[in-house]
């Protein structure tokens, strides 16, 4: 998803062979990819919304300051109002009109979006506070796209 391309009409078949003639991908990782997945994604409503919106920004990477205790809230009394340095890197950011929209990737089988949620959703805070400090901009929504279930959540 870093390096295919995102236009009107994507036609997936012919991006997987122009990611691996430019060698972004092998042969072998083309084959292992879940090329049906990868189209109900781009059928998905949610792509819609990413092309159109006033910019997107794909692996973009941060670096920021974030309270210690919002990664760990069972620190310490006298270290709970450090901050730590937290590096990372964002699947996909778009910018609407009214707020920045976080998006996030997963390929994890599970049965449920919830159960993504409860494992990513303080990965995705944490990448909300970078984005605000980048865009300068509210982060309006948090979205975890699961390729699995060919669904997203928005939180």
């Amino acid at each position: 998803m870093q390096y295919i391309s995102m236009t009107p009409q994507v036609d997936v078949d012919l991006e997987i062979e122009r990611l691996i003639e430019w060698k972004f991908i092998t042969e072998k990782e083309a084959a292992s990819a879940d090329l049906a997945a990868i189209k109900n994604f781009f059928a998905n409503k949610l792509y819609d919304r990413i092309i159109s919106s006033n910019e997107f920004h794909r692996e973009m990477r941060f670096l920021t300051e974030v309270a210690a205790k919002r990664i760990d809230d069972t620190l310490d009394i006298d270290v709970e109002d450090a901050n730590i340095i937290v590096q990372g890197a964002v699947d996909l950011c778009f910018v609407e009109d009214d707020g920045v929209v976080v998006l996030d990737f997963k390929t994890d089988r599970v049965s449920t979006l919830d159960e993504l949620v409860k494992c990513y959703g303080e990965q995705l805070e944490i990448y909300s506070v970078a984005a605000e400090k980048i865009f300068e901009k509210p982060v309006k929504e948090r979205i975890i796209y699961s390729f699995h279930l060919g669904e997203y959540i928005s939180f």
